[in-house]
């Protein structure tokens, strides 16, 4: 399936030569064909191919006239070879060049000069041939600058013959558009018909579509499902990239889709009011590009409003390149090496275009640091393994899912560079997380970090806890538990229980402390089960103190205001479960009795075992877990 769409200045007979090529008037409208003139996007088809290589061609036929170039844009984008067309008896005009830096900014993979009314100059052929060397002049240094000049004449026919040949030539010797698994149709018209519901068309890329897949809409997020399929009037059950297809839709209305939005399979494409880009501003710009200046973006076939952030320079000079952040006003739904075209809003002028590089870059750029520049560089002319990892370096840590879906790189390329980042070590592939080398090792020295920082601030403490640390951290548990085990294993780390420490750490007391704790050791064993609370233990030999105890196991509190030494606890533990052992269960009544003690310490060894899992509460009593 290929797609040719049109170009040139008004009146210079695009849409006449179409209906000469495909049998099919393109111009749908009543106000088109009142006022002779396009005015919106309209669309033809036929069939181009010599012996047994035959091939079904969609046209798009676009407006010349310079107040409809928004129009003209948002059909421009998905074709395959442009089909230019001038004038002889005019030759190239204001609209003849603003079209061919149109397709020379989306850089159009190739086209054809169609040299039009060739027979209102039939008897002056050196007035043809003065025009066709102006148009050869215009065309050096573009996108068409090799392309073929065919003299026709829609009204007699002359040429129309030699020029499909030549179209049929430039379309087989154009590479055929990929199928990523990745589909989505930019919408550049949405129509209902009675018993179907709502039909959209569109230039599908990335990918395939069939009847009945679950789409999404972008930017809305609105869910459908295809009901049916057509590539010119032709029922489809699987419609490939690269054709025109119009898609008849379940579940969203009309009045919720607009030109520009994108069907897409679920989670292909997302939407973005921020984006990276590299820029070129046409040398004919009547004004260098400012920081800060409000333009209209034309990308696919969507228009909207948007300012340009200029990156690592003041301003991008006409015929210069540069960076830009362009900031929408409303969400679009873009990805990756989409193409793009600036206007000037007023007085309306095309003054430039580019490459999306990152079409989510996630926070606005500091304008002149290097890195960011250098960023876009690679972003620009990297290979696919720096570009793979420059989107890791951006998402780390991030599932294999998202780095693919983000990237821009089709999943076999993608996949390729990601086996190759993992070899080299560059990147590190977790279970279900992927992270950078350089990345990773920030991770460790972060923890670490932390680690040494708890013990320089707590020196009477054991250790932080692991869930502390992955909390300071902000890991989720699949890439946390994978470091504590690396660190572990390069000995950078010693985890006691729910504790982490470095290694060979150990908690020492001064002399003062230590005969403090010395004498509260010894009041517990005295008191035995009636120990001192709490408060009174940390009030004795001061709260650092009391809690380096607890993490060292001599002491084990077991409620908010109850206490023992591990000697104490083991000791009045292993009654309970031998008084549980042999009468089958136990309540606070009985434990106070048996202890001689009172309620408060029954109660609070009996939730303590009930904690512990080695009880559990039935009405007032506890019986084996």
């Amino acid at each position: 399936m290929y797609v040719i769409g049109t170009a040139g200045h008004v009146d210079h007979g695009k849409s006449t030569l179409v209906q000469a090529l495909t049998g099919i008037d393109p111009d749908r409208l009543a106000e088109e064909k009142a006022r002779e003139m396009t005015i919106d996007l309209g669309f033809a088809w036929l069939q181009l191919g010599d012996g047994e290589t035959q091939a079904e061609v969609g046209v798009v036929d676009v407006p010349g006239h310079r107040d409809f170039i928004e129009n003209m844009l948002a059909g421009v984008g998905g074709i395959d070879v442009a089909l230019f067309v001038v004038a002889a008896d005019e030759g190239v005009m204001p609209q003849t060049r603003e079209h061919l830096a149109i397709l020379d900014l989306l850089e159009v993979r190739g086209g054809v000069v169609a040299l039009t009314k060739t027979d209102l100059v039939a008897d002056d052929p050196d007035w043809l041939e003065l025009v066709t060397l102006d148009v050869s002049e215009a065309l050096q240094g573009t996108a068409l600058a090799d392309a073929p000049i065919i003299p026709v004449s829609a009204k007699s026919g002359d040429g129309v013959a030699e020029l499909k040949q030549i179209l049929w030539e430039k379309l087989a010797a154009s590479p055929p558009r990929p199928d990523n698994g990745r589909p989505r149709l930019p919408i550049d018209r949405i129509f209902t018909l009675a018993g179907f519901g709502t039909v959209v068309t569109g230039t599908l890329i990335d990918g395939r579509f069939q009847i009945g897949d679950t789409v999404e809409i972008q930017p809305t997020g609105l869910k459908g499902r295809i009901r049916g399929l057509q590539t010119h009037k032709t029922k489809l059950d699987v419609a490939r990239p690269g054709s025109r297809v119009a898609i008849n839709l379940t579940g969203i209305d009309k009045d919720d889709l607009a030109r520009g939005h994108i069907v897409a399979a679920p989670g292909v494409i997302g939407h973005t009011i921020l984006f990276d880009a590299a820029y070129r501003h046409l040398p004919d710009a009547t004004q260098p590009l400012k920081h800060n200046t409000a333009v209209k973006l034309f990308v696919g076939a969507a228009e909207l409003q948007a300012r340009v952030r200029v990156l690592g320079s003041e301003r991008i000079e006409p015929g210069q390149e540069g960076w830009l952040q362009l900031a929408t006003v409303e969400p679009v739904a873009i990805t990756r090496g989409d193409r793009f075209i600036l206007r000037r809003p007023s007085p309306g002028e095309t003054i430039g275009g580019g490459c999306v590089l990152d079409p989510h870059p996630g926070r606005r750029h500091r304008r002149f640091r290097p890195d960011t520049v250098e960023r876009l560089k690679t972003l620009s002319q990297g290979t696919p393994v720096e570009l793979l990892l420059q989107t890791i370096r951006r998402l780390e840590p991030t599932s294999e899912q998202n780095l693919l879906q983000t990237v821009g790189l089709d999943k076999e390329t993608a996949l390729s560079a990601l086996t190759k980042l993992v070899e080299s070590g560059q990147a590190v592939q977790l279970e279900k997380q992927i992270i950078s080398q350089a990345g990773w090792q920030a991770l460790v020295s972060q923890l670490t970090k932390l680690v040494a920082d708890f013990h320089k601030n707590y020196p009477l403490r054991l250790g932080i806890s692991r869930e502390e640390l992955r909390s300071r951290l902000k890991l989720k548990a699949i890439v946390f538990n994978p470091l504590m085990a690396q660190a572990a294993t390069d000995q950078l780390l010693t985890e006691a229980g729910a504790l982490v420490h470095a290694p060979g750490h150990e908690v020492r007391f001064s002399t003062a402390q230590q005969a403090k704790i010395d004498t509260l050791l010894r009041e517990f064993s005295r008191v035995g089960i009636n120990s001192p609370s709490v408060k009174e233990s940390k009030t004795a030999v001061g709260e650092d103190v009391y809690f380096a105890l607890v993490d060292l196991g001599k002491l084990r509190p077991i409620s908010a205001d109850v206490v023992y030494d591990q000697v104490t606890y083991e000791r009045l533990i292993q009654r309970l479960l031998d008084e549980l052992a042999a009468k089958g269960s136990l309540n606070a009544a009985g434990v106070r009795d048996l202890l001689n003690s009172s309620r408060k310490y029954a109660i609070a060894l009996l939730e303590h075992l009930d904690e512990r899992r080695l009880t559990r509460r039935v009405g007032d009593n506890r019986v084996p877990f």
